[in-house]
């Protein structure tokens, strides 16, 4: 029965795993309900599914897909699945409630971002990744910046172009004023 039930566990890994976007592997320790319950609400609410995994299941299902995590799937390990590049945002808000919470039991050990996987030191440095919306705004900043430049520079000697005529004019018109 039980090589069953880990048939039936890793089909269904294997088959989240490929319909991802991006992951966040954690080990947690001796987590008590109360914080389960808050760490899965707000996850919840940026849109990220998360799953406690049977390390070894996991391994399988990562390394069917290419990806090694074996660093990051050790003791007890919960996956925070997100699509697209959710797993920044997961990433964060995981920072953050391990940052307020005394001795927190949760550390964050692997990640997988637009396919590449991060364990370690790397894994936790997912929170500090721009999300999308972010790059395509810093993006389109530096392309606009030297264009708003140049239109400026235009406006500027076409204004300037246009007070001296008008300046030559009133001086013409001036002077004509006078012999009169």
């Amino acid at each position: 029965m039980p090589n069953l039930v880990n048939e039936i566990l890793l089909a269904d890994l294997r088959r989240e795993f490929q319909n991802m976007g991006s992951c966040v592997v954690v080990e947690f320790g001796k987590l008590l309900p109360q914080q389960d319950i808050e760490i899965r609400g707000q996850l919840r609410a940026a849109g990220v599914r998360y799953r406690v995994v049977r390390s070894r299941l996991a391994k399988k299902a990562f390394g069917d897909m290419k990806l090694d995590l074996t660093g990051a799937l050790k003791g007890r390990c919960g996956v925070a699945i997100a699509k697209q590049e959710g797993a920044i945002q997961a990433a964060k808000i995981l920072r953050d409630w391990i940052k307020k919470t005394k001795d927190a039991p949760l550390v964050i050990k692997g990640g997988v971002v637009e396919g590449t996987a991060y364990v370690g030191a790397a894994a936790a440095s997912i929170a500090e990744l721009p999300d999308r919306n972010t790059v395509n705004t810093q993006i389109v900043t530096a392309i606009s910046g030297p264009a708003r430049s140049i239109a400026t520079l235009f406006n500027a000697v076409a204004g300037g172009l246009a007070r001296c005529i008008q300046a030559r004019v009133d001086k013409a018109g001036e002077a004509g004023a006078a012999q009169s």
